[in-house]
């Protein structure tokens, strides 16, 4: 064999491994993309808002412990979870799964956690 048919075949071998790669990496972006487009959507925040004293939430707090439970900034998994309406000056009494679908939906904050 001479020399020009082995860089015939070199050439060759190059050319068709650079375009197996490039149509690898084209079918790797593709499943990339169609992945995030199924499961990338944006994840909502849970807004927690510990600051200030108002009195509408002082009140909630002393109607809680009233009843028995001890409220805290500190997050807890329990149903009795104080929720301030982002509209108002009203907090109420929410359960757990609740809070955080509202706060997620930017309705309001989660004030306390109470145990």
């Amino acid at each position: 064999m001479s020399m020009s048919t082995h860089l015939s075949a070199s050439a060759r071998f190059v050319r068709s491994t650079c375009l197996a790669l490039a149509i690898a990496l084209l079918v790797g972006f593709v499943a990339v993309q169609s992945f995030m487009a199924q499961y990338g959507t944006p994840v909502r925040t849970v807004v927690l808002d510990a600051s200030g004293t108002d009195r509408v939430l002082a009140a909630a707090i002393a109607a809680q412990d009233r009843a028995g439970l001890r409220c805290s900034e500190k997050p807890a998994l329990t149903d009795v979870v104080l929720f301030q309406h982002d509209r108002g000056e009203t907090v109420s009494v929410v359960t757990f799964a609740e809070a955080v679908t509202r706060s997620a939906a930017h309705e309001g904050w989660i004030r306390r956690y109470c145990v």
